[in-house]
């Protein structure tokens, strides 16, 4: 399981995280800011599927 939301986490901030260079992975930014990551897992529960699909 941590091998999807860190590729959903990562493609998803690249795409309209402004914070990217402070939060690069989703390791990291659980760490570095916790907000963000929250609000990105829940942004991103919808679109699971789709940032999976892209990635790969």
């Amino acid at each position: 399981l941590e091998m999807i939301p860190w590729d959903g986490c990562k493609a998803k901030q690249i795409a309209s995280a402004p914070r990217t260079e402070d939060c690069v992975g989703c390791k990291r930014c659980e760490s570095a800011c916790p907000t963000d990551f929250l609000s990105v897992r829940v942004y991103l529960g919808p679109e699971t599927t789709r940032s999976m699909a892209l990635s790969y």
